[in-house]
């Protein structure tokens, strides 16, 4: 049985120490009459602050004052404020100890502060086998304990006592929880368990193994790969088998080893226990595998629809090449034509001699299709994809329990049928089978000559399932993020119930923003006319570049070089183990099991580096000398996680926030999010996409969101052809750190009617670089013509019937997002892929219309605000050049294959370069500090053009190595350098 708690000793002292803060001294050692009538009653001012002290130790931390231990100045000084006395007397009192015990028992006996006795020991034990089921923290327990001890005023005898206590309680816990899963389970259940971990799917790789193997490429093996992945879980029964609720959250802790560990160390296990943490993996292996099935899926539907669309572009490009021999063609038919009539010839003969009907056929047929009034669309290119989902298609659709909303249900039941046909033709479609679900462009595809295109209705019946997933329209209950949107908005099982978030009632709310609106569109429309012609040209409001000031931007370079070249060089071995000795970032990356952080700093932080760098474990094993590459793999196996990764990132965030130097980049409430894309290469290249804007190689996109202080929040790793609007919110309402941007800047790519509205809702001020803002609409409660020369610019009229009657679920949504219950980016990609024009989308692009029309006047009429937005989006831009440095092994190819690689790759990326960050702004600062003592002016405005993102004076390739004795001054600094090096 363990006898501790997995603590560190900084921990473990923390958990009994005395209050060192003023807030904690106000809040736990304030007297009241009673207790100073109490105290009253010793005779001496050195025996009335020694009762004083006692007392206030008893209440907090709850335990005896120990003989000779050091107070804290703070908490003596308010002790003995309100006793009425000095603070010295105490030392008269120390030598005392039988007056010291005396008082001690009138001090329990007055208050009713208890012993830990047996008794009273026992009732706390059976206190804690009730508490410590939900939970997975040791420390969560222990802490609960002392409060609790402390409430009920019984004395903590020591850490030791009560640390076996919650130790004790935890381990039962366990112990009751795998004896109860294991007798639930049956002998077939537990057969079945056994060959999933001793069997092989071949010599070197286990089932296990296999399971757990990402299947990025984008391709129908892949979806069946996992489709049979899925089914050989649920052969497994863990599908079907009853979990009690309570066991949920130590479950949970369960899966998360459990997916870390091989077939050999299940195999090493105790037999119950193996099959408890079989039993976790399996179930949450199987609501990860159907979202990946399910994401597969779409990833084929638009696989299909490109290739389609390039078939066109190509087929399109080909009859433009030959329209012209065509037409020639078409000439000379015509002239022989004429000729014969005229002459009395033979026109059939004359024809004959000059081309061929079957050429004459294929023309014709080809004019007629470029006369016809239905335009070329990809539709009718998509036929071939049919074979990637012939087989695939009804093997997805029978392995998932599909639901979905009333208006769903003509495409579920033509899901079923394609299910029971599986892909077999020579079966025919039934005579009335469903098309109430066939999109409008579809329809005559599907249609033709009165009859069903068997081909067409699949594809179109695929299409609209992929859809109907991407927007919650259907759903499958077993999986994590393809759930029910109202599931998906649900607070935790446990959670306390929060009210919803209310932004007022909806019809004042829109009178508000109608009248805003209108007074904001007036007041533009009244000053057209002294505004340059060439701001309102053509119809259309036009937003010319600002103007540069060169000589402030040459100034301010001539300052950073200079200051860049004080400071020190270094390795980014010595600086990542700097911040670390400065803020402790590494204690945030607690091992999954105990939570510990890790043992060896070197080793973690040549992981880190070897994610961050992208130098990869094998080759950094090989140069660093701090561990081999399996020390390196069970650094990052066990310790890098998001979470952990979340809490490190809010680490040095913070601490970049209180660099003084940090305040001249900006106030801290702003915040900007700039994505960036990272070829892929290797085995990395398969499950990446292309997008053309970035080349012609597949890419991985990272959306990054910093601060104004340069301060990164978040990290998002997206594929390269997805949309960033949907992904703007997660850095404001993902991260960690103890800052709160009220306002967000995003580029052109983070922008949606749908964002405009959520932020505003979230009382957060969205100003976004929006591109081609002059080809935009402008959006009014009132008719266009009420804006005068205004009219041009506007689309339809604002509808308040769109919002009010969805005002509760929109509500939901801003409370579910507030509350971080769901992330923004999981939620806006449902509501974006709703085509429902009256639904919960609709209004919240009508609400987005009303802030995106009030944030385009205030852009036109606001040149600071431009001028903000773009310096802050540059601030994001370089911190992206910062990053490329960083990541620059491999030709800057990320090579992992899945999207948790991936994303833990984007993680350290983000906390090396925050590193790098707060190195610089402390050693700028010392450099600006220095100028000062030595009596250089430092103009302010030149301190504000100062960035913290440069690496020259930083080794980043290839010497990852530590220095054993380096050189530090009195202060715990690399000294600067005395005169900058020529």
């Amino acid at each position: 049985m363990p006898a501790r708690i997995p603590m560190t000793a900084r921990q473990r002292t923390a958990l009994l120490a005395l209050p060192d803060s003023e807030a904690a001294v106000i809040a736990h050692h304030s007297l009241d009459a009673g207790d100073l009538a109490a105290i009253g009653t010793a005779r001496t001012p050195a025996t009335r602050l020694a009762y004083a002290l006692q007392l206030c130790c008893l209440r907090y931390p709850g335990r005896h004052l120990r003989a000779g231990e050091l107070l804290p100045a703070i908490m003596l000084d308010h002790i003995a404020e309100q006793v009425g006395v000095e603070a010295s007397g105490i030392a008269d009192f120390a030598r005392r100890t039988p007056t010291r015990y005396d008082q001690l028992a009138a001090i329990k006996a007055r208050f009713g502060f208890r012993d830990l006795s047996r008794p009273v020991r026992a009732g706390l034990m059976t206190w804690l086998a009730e508490a410590a089921m939900p939970l997975t923290d040791g420390c969560a327990l222990l802490d609960r304990l002392l409060e609790k001890m402390r409430a009920e005023r019984i004395v903590i005898p020591g850490i030791s006592v009560v640390e076996r206590m919650a130790a004790e309680a935890m381990h039962r816990a366990e112990t009751d929880l795998i004896a109860a899963v294991d007798r639930s389970l049956d002998a077939e259940m537990r057969r079945r368990f056994d060959t999933l971990v001793d069997g092989k799917v071949h010599d070197r790789q286990s089932r296990l193994s296999w399971l757990r193997e990402p299947d990025p490429r984008v391709a129908p093996a892949s979806l069946d790969a996992i489709v049979e992945k899925v089914r050989l879980i649920r052969w497994t029964g863990v599908s079907a088998h009853p979990v009690d609720p309570a066991h949920a959250p130590r479950l949970a802790q369960f899966a998360r080893e459990g997916l870390r560990y091989t077939a050999q160390a299940f195999q090493q296990m105790r037999p119950a226990r193996r099959r408890t943490v079989l039993l976790a993996t399996l179930r949450e292996m199987e609501a990860t595998l159907t979202d990946a099935a399910i994401t597969m899926f779409g990833a084929l539907v638009g696989r299909a629809r490109l290739r389609a669309r390039k078939r066109l572009e190509q087929r399109v490009a080909v009859s433009n090449r030959e329209g012209r021999e065509r037409l020639l063609r078409v000439a000379v038919l015509l002239e022989t034509v004429a000729k014969a009539a005229r002459a009395g010839e033979d026109v059939g003969a004359a024809v004959n001699r000059i081309t061929t009907l079957d050429t004459l056929d294929a023309d014709a047929a080809i004019i007629r299709r470029t006369a016809s009034s239905h335009r070329d669309d990809i539709l009718g290119e998509i036929a071939p994809e049919y074979r990637a989902f012939k087989r695939s298609g009804p093997a997805f659709l029978r392995t998932f329990d599909f639901q979905g909303r009333a208006h769903t249900q003509s495409l579920r039941l033509a899901m079923t049928i394609l299910a029971d046909l599986d892909g077999d033709w020579r079966r025919s479609l039934p005579d009335d089978v469903p098309l109430g679900h066939v999109e409008r462009r579809w329809r005559r595809h599907v249609g033709q000559s009165g009859a069903i295109d068997r081909t067409s209705w699949e594809m179109a019946t695929y299409e609209a399932l992929a859809g109907a997933l991407a927007s919650s329209d259907i759903w499958v209950p077993t999986a994590k993020v393809h759930r029910a949107l109202r599931a998906l908005l649900a607070p935790a099982p446990g959670a306390p119930p929060r009210p919803a978030i209310l932004p007022g009632d909806a019809h004042a709310w829109l009178d508000e923003r109608a009248n805003r609106l209108d007074t904001a569109l007036l007041a533009v429309e009244r000053n057209l006319g002294q505004r340059d012609a060439v701001f309102f040209e053509g119809d259309r409001l036009r937003f010319p570049r600002e103007p540069s000031d060169d000589t402030d931007r040459d100034g301010g370079r001539r300052f950073a070089l200079a200051c860049y070249a004080r400071l020190p060089s270094t390795r980014i071995t010595d600086l990542l183990s700097q911040v670390d000795r400065w803020t402790g970032f590494t204690r945030h990356f607690g091992h999954v099991s105990t939570g510990l952080p890790p043992g060896d700093d070197r080793a973690f932080l040549a992981t880190l580096i070897a994610e961050a760098t992208n130098l990869g474990l094998s080759r950094m094993a090989e140069v660093c000398g701090a561990g081999s590459r399996r020390t390196l793999l069970r650094m990052q196996t066990w310790h890098m996680r998001e979470e952990t990764f979340r809490a490190a990132l809010a680490c040095l965030t913070d601490a970049i926030h209180a660099e003084p130097l940090a305040a001249w980049f900006g106030q801290g409430h702003r915040a900007s999010a700039d994505g960036q894309a990272f070829p892929l290469g290797g085995p990395g290249e398969a499950g990446g996409s292309v997008n053309a804007h970035y080349g012609r190689d597949p890419v991985v996109k990272i959306y990054t969101t910093i601060t104004d202080r340069y301060a990164p929040l978040h990290q998002s790793v997206m594929a390269g052809t997805a949309g960033e609007a949907i992904h703007a919110l997660d850095g404001i309402h993902g991260h960690a750190a103890g800052v709160d941007p009220a306002t967000l800047h995003v580029d052109g790519g983070g922008v949606s009617d749908i964002v405009f509205a959520v932020s505003h809702l979230l009382g957060l001020d969205f100003e976004p670089r929006i591109p081609r803002l002059s080809d935009r609409r402008l959006y009014a409660f009132e008719p266009a013509r009420h804006y005068g020369r205004l009219a041009p610019l506007f689309g339809r009229r604002l509808d308040r019937d769109r919002i009010i009657p969805h005002w509760l679920e929109i509500a939901e949504v801003i409370g579910a997002i507030r509350n971080r219950t769901v992330t923004p980016s999981l939620i806006l990609g449902r509501l974006s892929a709703q085509r429902q024009q009256g639904g919960l989308a609709a209004a919240l692009r009508e609400i987005g219309r009303i802030e995106r029309t009030l944030f385009t006047l205030r852009w036109f009429e606001d040149a600071d605000l431009r001028r903000t937005v773009t310096a802050e989006l540059n601030k994001g831009e370089a911190r992206n050049s910062l990053a490329r440095a960083v990541a620059f092994h491999r030709l800057g190819r990320f090579r992992d294959r899945g999207l948790e690689n991936q994303q833990t790759r984007a993680a350290a990326l983000n906390l090396v370069t925050a590193a790098i960050i707060l190195f610089n702004c402390r050693y700028l600062d010392r450099v600006v500090e220095d100028m000062r003592h030595r009596g250089t002016p430092v103009d302010p405005a030149m301190l504000a053009s100062l960035s913290p993102l440069g690496w020259d004076r930083i080794n980043l390739t290839g010497d990852y190595v530590w220095a054993e004795n380096l050189e530090l001054d009195t202060d715990g600094f690399t000294p600067l350098l005395a005169k900058p090096l020529p």
